[in-house]
């Protein structure tokens, strides 16, 4: 046999020798793959509940413009002229006002005024109800705003 073709001795204990080492490496790139899979979805879905979040919000703040543009519009309605004349409680009444604004902020949003009266020591007071709503389905949102008047 040729020298450069025998074993050492050194290769050849190696071969023989049952190892001693325990393989975590893998066990852990797993472990860690799994643990920032979990971050990132949670991240995920936390960025999407805050966008949600975000757009409910604007249509909540829309829906309550509409409603209180509602009311002053209704207002101009019942209020008279001349301020020493009283509330035309003839005009009071259910659906005394409604709008569905379709240009500017408002686009989209609806908004219905209803008007009750009734008789004080000083003339009749009316209260108006307006409900502005804007958007549809989960996007959807309510506001009501009262107003009395003398």
């Amino acid at each position: 046999m040729c020298p450069e073709q025998l074993p050492s001795p050194r290769t050849q204990s190696m071969r023989h020798r049952p190892s001693t080492q325990a393989g975590a490496g893998l066990p852990l790139a797993i472990f860690l793959i799994t643990v920032m899979a979990l971050i990132v979805v949670t991240l995920a879905q936390l960025q999407q509940t805050t966008g949600e979040m975000e757009s409910l919000d604007i249509q909540s703040g829309r829906a309550f413009y509409a409603a209180e543009s509602g009311a002053q519009l209704a207002l101009t309605q019942i209020m008279p002229k001349d301020p020493a004349q009283p509330i035309d409680t003839a005009a009071c009444g259910d659906d005394l006002y409604q709008q569905t604004f379709s240009e500017g902020s408002l686009s989209g949003c609806e908004v219905t005024v209803d008007c009750e009266w009734a008789s004080s020591g000083d003339g009749p007071v009316a209260t108006l109800q307006s409900e502005g709503s804007c958007g549809t389905g989960l996007d959807a949102a309510q506001r009501v705003v009262e107003v009395r008047a003398e």
